[in-house]
């Protein structure tokens, strides 16, 4: 079936094209709406600009096909293969994109909004600039996780985004909104999220074990338990985050603000936090062996029965601070 075929079926309101050949063919532009294209082979067809809102390619074949400025909102994608294709700009707003493989496509700009991608595979894509806003990425009784390993999230809006359980390893978050986002249990091993906004996200116990967090926004993020074991989160802003019982093991702290922040029993061996304002911390029951507290601000912190008999205070300012014995610094 050719183009035009095509669309002179659906004009006569026959919409159903299931399991049709259709390999390259251009559909540019083209006002499919509802169409019912599963399993069909759509591989390097050209759908640039086409109205494709509610249409059926659940398990189709979209191997580079050209989707560009696509309409598909609420558009079934279920299973489909999209690798390699072209979705820059393109509208998938509510879409079902759950188990789709999108593998090295490019959603550059993409609104994907709402839209469903459990169990969906993002490795190595681009989602550089999309809006992910709301969109459902969470671990499901284990049978649905949505691979993101390597994949470009550079400024993406992931605002209030559920990725729990997801696979973020090495994935690129620099700048991204991620603001009340749920990333609990989440592997960030050595992503990269500098200068991201995480305020008020959940974090509980997700690995960020050499992550790159400098300059990121965490303020009342909740991090408890945490593993943030040799991570760098420099000039970064942690007012009244949650790091209860998290592992900052050799982390990079100098001259973040935790200002009111609650650490207690937090693991802070060998942490650098040089010049960092740790003003009405909460540190009781905490580890500072070897940590470098180098001119740090601690007026007002409380460290009752924490470890700092090895801890480098040199400058540090204790004006008000509740020391390990209970007794407050004049």
């Amino acid at each position: 079936m050719n183009a035009s075929e095509l669309l002179h079926h659906y004009a006569q309101g026959d919409l159903n094209f299931k399991g049709e050949p259709l390999v390259g063919i251009n559909l540019e532009g083209a006002d499919l709406i509802g169409a019912n294209l599963s399993q069909a082979d759509l591989e390097n067809a050209n759908l640039m600009l086409a109205y494709l809102s509610r249409a059926n390619f659940r398990k189709a074949n979209l191997h580079r096909a050209q989707l560009a400025g696509a309409n598909l909102n609420q558009a079934d994608l279920s299973g489909a293969v999209l690798r390699d294709a072209d979705l820059h700009g393109a509208s998938l707003q509510s879409a079902d994109l759950r188990s789709a493989d999108m593998t090295l496509a490019d959603l550059l700009d993409a609104n994907l909004s709402e839209a469903d991608l459990r169990n969906a595979d993002l490795s190595g894509a681009n989602l550089t600039g999309a809006c992910l806003r709301g969109a459902n990425l969470r671990l499901e009784r284990r049978s649905y996780f949505v691979n993101l390993r390597g994949a470009n999230l550079h400024k993406a809006d992931l605002r209030g985004t559920n990725l729990a359980g997801a696979d973020l390893t090495n994935v690129n978050l620099s700048g991204a909104n991620l603001s009340e986002a749920v990333l609990r249990g989440v592997n960030l091993a050595g992503a990269n999220l500098r200068g991201a906004i995480l305020s008020h996200a959940y974090l509980s116990e997700a690995d960020l074990t050499g992550a790159d967090l400098d300059e990121t926004v965490l303020t009342h993020a909740n991090l408890s338990r945490c593993i943030l074991n040799s991570a760098s989160l420099r000039h970064s802003q942690l007012q009244g985050a949650s790091l209860t019982e998290a592992q900052l093991q050799q982390a990079q702290l100098s001259d973040a603000n935790l200002q009111m922040a609650r650490m207690n029993r937090a693991d802070l061996s060998r942490v650098d936090l040089q010049r960092a304002n740790l003003r009405e911390v909460m540190l009781v029951d905490a580890y500072l062996g070897r940590a470098n507290l180098a001119e740090a601000d601690l007026t007002a912190a409380v460290l009752t029965r924490a470890e700092i008999s090895s801890t480098n205070l040199t400058g540090a300012i204790l004006t008000g601070a509740t020391l390990p014995d209970g007794s407050i610094h004049g």
